[in-house]
C-alpha cells in the first residue's frame, strides 16, 4: 500500500504540463511587468529631461532680458551723464561770458 500511496501523491504529467505552464506564464507577466516599469521610468526620466531643457531655455531667455535691460539702463545712464557734463559745460561757459562782460565794463567804468 505504502507503493501505491506514494504513486498517488506524484503530480500526473499532465499536472506537471499544466504546472509549467503556470510557471511560464507567470515569468512571461513578469517580464511584460518588468518590461513596463522600464518603459515607465525612461519616460519619466526623458520628461524630465525635456522638462529641465525647457526652463534651461526659460533661463537663458531671462538672463538674455536682464542682460539687455542693464545695458541699457547703462546706456541711459551714460547719455544722461553726458547731459549733465554738457549742461554743466554749457553752464560755466555762460557765467565765463558774463564774467567777461562785467569785467570789460567794470574796466571801461574805470576810464
Amino acid at each position: 500500500m505504502s507503493l501505491a500511496s506514494s504513486e498517488d501523491d506524484r503530480p500526473t504529467e499532465n499536472e506537471r504540463d499544466l504546472r509549467i505552464r503556470d510557471l511560464e506564464a507567470t515569468a512571461i507577466a513578469m517580464r511584460e511587468a518588468l518590461e513596463l516599469a522600464r518603459r515607465e521610468a525612461d519616460d519619466r526620466l526623458q520628461a524630465a529631461g525635456a522638462q529641465a531643457f525647457a526652463e534651461a531655455e526659460q533661463l537663458k531667455t531671462m538672463i538674455t532680458a536682464l542682460r539687455q535691460e542693464l545695458e541699457a539702463q547703462e546706456q541711459s545712464r551714460v547719455e544722461v551723464l553726458q547731459q549733465q557734463k554738457q549742461q554743466a559745460a554749457d553752464e560755466a561757459s555762460q557765467l565765463q561770458a558774463t564774467i567777461r562782460a562785467l569785467r570789460d565794463k567794470l574796466e571801461e567804468k574805470q576810464r
